[in-house]
């Protein structure tokens, strides 16, 4: 006879697989859908919210040459005084471009996170052809009797969007900083070509031009390279303006190598 144990070993449960019937399978899922190429451009960030939002209007009157800018109202600013309040105003700048009739500005509204201005700047003389290649920069700042000004955030209008004789409104998060395009053949700012520029892209900008002269000597073996100056740069400081430095780079496959030149100049 088989020994027989004492203990009492609970018995386990089984539980069958659940297999849907063949007559009502179950519905394939669904893959996720292909992010749209707007989709792939928004900014997405904590300064998108917490630096406030900005609410405008733009209108190009062709037949006067004039562009309007309305400043309708600020909400939700990032305070930046000691009282958790701001002193906001609006820095209108047309880019590429430094000179002070490129630069407009609203008055200063003080103590408040929530400015309503309503107050309409002008540009005028504005051409055709500057309005299919300007971007126009609308910066918030703080304004600081005591110091220096504060800057909270700011955004881009490229204004060939615009139709002529339309007015379009606009409402937008402020940023900190504007992402730059993704660069094609390596991340060497200012140095490589960007694929919007290459497909001519509505969301194209002008960065700036610069002048520059080579000269290979094949006696010495050597290669000149002149910079000779730059124009139209975009403004990176609150200021309006940049202290801009050129470097020079050659370009190899799999190589990368910095040349003993780098130029800078203050507040161009």
């Amino acid at each position: 006879k088989p020994a027989v144990s004492g203990a009492q070993v609970p018995a386990s449960r089984v539980i069958p697989p659940v297999n849907p019937p063949a007559n009502n399978p179950a519905p394939p899922t669904r893959p996720p859908p292909d992010r749209t190429v707007e989709e792939d451009n928004d900014y997405d960030s904590d300064d998108a919210t917490t630096l406030g939002c900005l609410e405008f209007s733009l209108l190009y009157e062709q037949e006067n040459h004039a562009l309007h800018c309305c400043i309708v109202k600020a909400k939700g600013l990032k305070p930046m005084d000691s009282n958790g309040l701001a002193d906001p105003y609006v820095k209108l700048h047309l880019l590429p471009g430094a000179s002070k009739s490129n630069k407009l500005r609203t008055k200063t509204l003080k103590n408040t996170l929530n400015p309503v201005w309503n107050e309409t700047l002008v540009y005028y003389g504005i051409t055709d052809e500057e309005m299919s290649r300007k971007t126009l920069r609308l910066s918030v700042s703080d304004e600081d009797k005591f110091g220096h000004n504060e800057f909270i955030g700011e955004t881009r209008v490229a204004l060939k969007k615009l139709k002529f004789n339309e007015k379009k409104n606009f409402s937008v998060c402020l940023e900190r900083v504007i992402p730059v395009k993704k660069a094609v053949g390596g991340s060497i700012r200012g140095m490589a070509l960007y694929e919007d520029d290459l497909k001519e892209g509505e969301n194209s900008e002008e960065r700036g031009r610069i002048l520059v002269s080579l000269m290979y000597n094949s006696q010495l073996s050597r290669l000149i390279v002149g910079v000779v100056r730059c124009a139209h740069l975009a403004a990176m400081d609150s200021n309006g303006y940049s202290d801009p430095f050129v470097k020079v780079y050659v370009l190899l496959p799999g190589l990368t190598l910095l040349l003993n030149c780098i130029l800078v100049a203050v507040n161009l």
